[in-house]
C-alpha cells in the first residue's frame, strides 16, 4: 500500500506538524509533500491531518498509525544501514544503545576486550537515555542496550545483568571515607551531589531522603556520573551515586565508594531484541560483557552479579510504547 518514501514523509508531517518544516528536513518541495499525504488520505480513506492555518494536526488516527509507522521506517532504515555495511566491508558493525553510566564505565572495557578477539568488528555507540535505549533496540536500531531501569516499551527482553551498591563517592581523606557504610542521616551535614530527578538514581535519592523527612538540597545536579565524580574530586562535595559510577572516574585512587545503610541495590540490565533475532557478533558480545561483569564483581565487593540471572520478554508490538 505504500512505499519508504511515503512512510518517511508522513512520519515527518507527524513530527514536524506543517508542510514547510517537513519539506526543509526532507529537502523536497512543499507541493511534492502536499501531494504525498494528499494521496495516501485517498488511499486509506481516512483524515490524518487537521489543517489550521498554517500548522498541521494529525487526527487520532493518524496517532494510531504513528507508532506502526515509525517501526516501519526504523526497519526500513536499519536494511539500509545494513547494506552499506556490507557494501563497505563492515558486517561486523555492531551498534549498542547505552545509558551515560555504563557508557563510561562497563562498555569501553568490554569493547577493548572484544576488539583484541574479534579486531575486524566495529562499534557504533549512542549515549541515551533508559527509554530511548530501550526503543532503539525495540526498533532494531541497535543490537544491544544498556540500562539501570526496567522500560515499558515493546519488543525487547531485558536481563538482569549486574547489581550496584547505592551509597556516597567521597575524596581519599574525607573525614567519612573510612565509614564502613553511612547513614542518610550522616550525609546532612556535607554538601552533596547528585544526579537529575528525572533520572533513575537522582530520583532514588531524593525518595531516600525523603523518607527519612529530609529536604535533599544539593549543592550539584547534573546529567552525568562522570561529571559528579569530577566534581566530588575537585572538592565540590561528596556525591551519591551507585558503584558503577565510580569505576567510570578518571582518577580511581583520588576518590572512594561508601554504601549507603540500609543497603540499596541498583540493578544495571542488558536490552536485547525479543525472539531468536540476535545476530552472531551480538551474541559473542554480550557473552564478553557477562564476563568482565564477573570479573569485576569477584574482585568488587560494591558490584556483584544476579543470584538468578533473570530476562523478561516484552512481545513485539507494532507500536513501542
Amino acid at each position: 500500500m505504500f512505499d519508504a518514501r511515503e512512510l518517511a514523509v508522513l512520519r515527518i508531517v507527524i513530527e514536524k506538524g506543517s508542510v514547510t518544516a517537513a519539506a526543509s528536513a526532507l529537502n523536497v518541495s512543499q507541493p511534492a509533500v502536499s501531494r504525498t499525504l494528499q494521496q495516501i488520505e485517498q488511499r486509506l480513506g481516512l483524515v490524518l491531518f487537521r489543517r489550521q492555518k498554517q500548522r498541521l494536526f494529525p487526527t487520532r488516527e493518524a496517532e494510531i498509525l504513528y507508532g506502526d509507522i515509525v517501526q516501519a521506517v526504523s526497519s526500513v532504515e536499519a536494511v539500509g544501514r545494513r547494506a552499506r555495511d556490507l557494501r563497505e566491508g563492515r558486517s561486523g558493525a555492531l551498534r549498542i544503545a547505552s545509558i551515560a553510566a555504563f557508557a563510561n564505565s562497563i562498555l569501553p572495557r568490554a569493547i577493548a576486550r572484544f576488539q583484541r578477539k574479534k579486531p575486524g568488528v566495529e562499534f557504533v555507540i549512542d549515549v541515551l537515555s533508559a527509554r530511548d535505549v530501550a526503543q532503539r533496540v525495540a526498533t532494531f536500531r541497535s543490537e544491544i542496550g544498556l540500562l539501570i531501569e526496567t522500560a515499558a516499551v515493546s519488543g525487547i527482553t531485558i536481563e538482569d545483568l549486574c547489581t550496584s551498591q547505592f551509597g556516597c563517592v567521597l575524596p581519599c581523606g574525607h573525614p567519612l571515607a573510612d565509614r564502613p557504610s553511612l547513614t542518610i542521616q550522616e550525609l546532612t551535614a556535607w554538601p552533596l551531589v547528585c544526579l537529575n530527578r528525572a533520572l533513575p538514581l537522582g530520583a532514588l535519592a531524593h525518595r531516600l531522603f525523603e523518607q527519612n523527612d529530609i529536604s535533599l538540597r544539593p549543592v550539584g545536579e547534573v546529567s552525568q556520573s562522570s561529571v559528579a565524580c569530577a566534581l566530588v574530586e575537585a572538592g565540590a562535595g561528596i556525591a551519591l551515586l551507585d558503584k558503577l559510577s565510580i569505576l567510570a572516574s578518571r582518577a580511581p585512587g583520588g576518590i572512594v565508594f561508601v554504601p549507603l545503610h540500609p543497603a540499596e541495590t541498583i540493578v544495571g540490565r542488558l536490552v536485547l531484541p525479543a525472539g531468536p533475532v540476535q545476530t552472531t557478533g551480538s551474541c559473542e558480545f554480550c557473552a564478553e560483557l557477562r564476563e568482565l561483569v564477573r570479573e569485576i564483581a569477584a574482585a568488587d565487593p560494591g558490584f556483584g552479579v544476579p543470584s538468578q540471572g533473570s530476562a523478561t520478554a516484552l512481545p513485539l508490538a507494532l507500536n513501542p510504547s
